[in-house]
């Protein structure tokens, strides 16, 4: 009995190895099915949040983002002091508007720091405050840096309640201290210019 296992030992050890190696096989084959389908379905997750994430962007974010593109260097921030000087010429500037009793008494002259920016410009967001009752809000006033040393740029929101907000951008000239408006995203004002 002994003679007879030895004799057919070669025989079980080859059939456990190639049971063993099949098994190993078998066991890679579907491991790799499995670990290739988590990242496709990994995949259509993040597209799918990422798609649902650019459907839930409203139309004032849309807007802010435009605007805020349209700045030499929209991800920088000046100096307080300048923020400072932008908030007091743009307090003068809608003082002097709010005062006008019409549109085409608004003009840009040193006094009310418009007089760098066009007619159009000014008569536009006259437009929005006196006409259509845009308010404008200082607290988030935004002024970043230019690529000039006597300039900076900001960015200004207009609000009202039940409509989309409405941005202006432009350059103020720290030198001068005067604002000029540049262009103006979003907002139901009725305007064509900028």
């Amino acid at each position: 009995m002994m003679k007879r296992i030895k004799d057919n030992m070669v025989f079980i050890v080859a059939i456990i190895l190639l049971i063993t190696l099949a098994g190993v096989g078998i066991y890679q084959h579907f491991n790799k099915e499995t670990v290739k389908e988590d990242p496709k379905t990994e995949q259509e997750k993040q597209k799918s949040g990422q798609s649902s994430s650019a459907e839930e962007e409203t139309v004032d974010e849309k807007n802010y983002r435009t605007a805020k593109l349209k700045l030499e260097h929209p991800y920088t921030e000046s100096s307080e002091e300048q923020k400072q000087l932008v908030a007091e010429s743009f307090d003068e500037a809608m003082k002097a508007i709010s005062q006008a009793s019409h549109l085409t008494e608004v003009k840009g002259t040193i006094e009310n720091h418009l007089s760098m920016s066009q007619d159009g410009m000014i008569q536009t967001l006259a437009m929005a405050i006196l006409v259509n009752d845009y308010k404008y809000q200082p607290s988030q006033l935004e002024v970043t840096k230019s690529e000039n040393d006597d300039v900076v740029q900001f960015l200004i929101v207009l609000t009202k309640e039940n409509e989309d907000n409405c941005y202006f951008i432009g350059n103020f000239n720290t030198t001068v201290n005067q604002i000029q408006l540049k262009a103006y995203v979003g907002g139901n004002i009725g305007a064509t210019f900028g």
